[in-house]
């Protein structure tokens, strides 16, 4: 029915009938079955999955590969709240096996978007993120801001920690996804390069964990605004955890602009190594 009306040229379009959220939860729901029987995702079941709850496929348009990736994400942060809190009392090597061995059952993201590609969405593979969280030495009485929260995996890691979340994030398409993943989560939609003034005045972050993009700014020419931004957030603990393409380890800073350390992580494969 709904196909329907888009091709018949109603006065609404296609996306003003689609929940996308919605859609993209739904599908993940279907592809977080496989994975938890240890079970690949291969492209024949996304694409079904994609065409039933889009009512429609990649080739008419309805969908593109940039949604399918993340509805496999978000199928990955639904295992985490299925299984995560019981994998973290394991021990650290544990779990990046178990977290690399479910990054292997999904396929690999291979087709960019034209968004994808401006804002430079580089998602954070689920092995790193625990590093990222583990990093920050998160505690249930932290309050985590995401600044660049994409799909919410960094987030739900912080979220296993019995950590409050405090969320931004500029894509709309994402920022649908992440209200219907954290219902009742603050949630902005602002540039993260002036999130520091917004939020001035605010409930203050005591840890901001981010993956921003490095080399892309929709409004400054310059190099990590958003990381700039965000880390002038930061009080009480004021822990800053950000993931660097420009580090080749990890390690500890002195206090400078308002903040006590940054732990700059590398942004490749995750080995053995565990801080």
């Amino acid at each position: 029915m709904v196909q329907q009306l888009f091709t018949q040229g109603f006065l609404f379009d296609f996306q003003t009938i689609l929940d996308y959220g919605q859609s993209i939860l739904s599908v993940a729901q279907e592809l977080l079955k496989p994975l938890l029987e240890n079970r690949p995702l291969n492209t024949k079941t996304i694409q079904s999955q994609m065409n039933r709850h889009f009512h429609g496929t990649a080739a008419e348009g309805v969908w593109q590969w940039k949604d399918a990736y993340e509805a496999v994400e978000v199928a990955q942060i639904l295992y985490l709240r299925q299984k995560g809190y019981k994998l973290l009392l394991e021990s650290p090597q544990t779990v990046l096996l178990e977290l690399e061995k479910l990054v292997a059952l999904c396929p690999t993201q291979t087709r960019r978007s034209e968004e994808s590609v401006q804002l430079q969405q580089f998602s954070t593979p689920l092995p790193l993120a625990y590093l990222v969280a583990k990093a920050a030495f998160i505690q249930g009485t932290d309050l985590i801001l995401e600044p660049s929260a994409g799909t919410g995996l960094l987030a739900q890691m912080a979220k296993l920690h019995g950590a409050s979340l405090m969320l931004n994030e500029l894509a709309p398409d994402r920022e649908k996804i992440l209200r219907r993943l954290f219902p009742g989560t603050p949630l902005f939609s602002v540039n993260a390069e002036q999130i520091n003034d917004y939020l001035a005045g605010k409930t203050q972050p005591s840890v901001v964990l981010m993956n921003p993009p490095f080399s892309s700014s929709p409004k400054i020419d310059s190099r990590n605004p958003d990381a700039t931004k965000a880390m002038g957030q930061a009080r009480g603990k004021e822990d800053n955890v950000q993931e660097s393409s420009s580090t080749t380890g990890v390690r500890n800073e002195e206090k400078q602009s308002g903040y006590q350390r940054v732990l700059l992580l590398l942004r490749t494969h995750v080995g053995t190594g565990v801080l």
